[in-house]
């Protein structure tokens, strides 16, 4: 499955900051653009299962959480050759792929 660039470029930028969770990483990605880049579960996820089998994101289990009834959050990062691919694309894109969203 091919990932639109936005979808890769969204989640490349934001994951060269932290490791993030599914819904962080989509929260984060509409706060940083104003709304302009929405993802959702459906595409977020194989989104990162794609980027997870290109070598350039690794998954692992968080602690159990009792808000989620013992289950784990599943945290996702930039693996070394994610990252070299996340400031290769901010290097190529002028201004950045996310900027912050204005304030009026």
């Amino acid at each position: 499955m091919d990932t639109p660039l936005s979808t890769r470029a969204a989640i490349l930028t934001v994951l060269i900051q932290d490791r993030s969770f599914g819904l962080e990483l989509i929260e984060k990605v509409h706060a940083r653009t104003g709304g302009k880049i929405v993802l959702n579960e459906g595409t977020v996820y194989p989104a990162l299962k794609a980027l997870e089998r290109e070598g350039l994101v690794r998954s692992f289990e968080g602690e159990p959480l009792a808000e989620r009834g013992g289950r784990p959050r599943r945290y996702y990062e930039l693996t070394g050759e994610g990252r070299r691919a996340a400031l290769e694309q901010k290097r190529a894109v002028p201004g950045g792929v996310l900027r912050p969203a204005r304030v009026f």
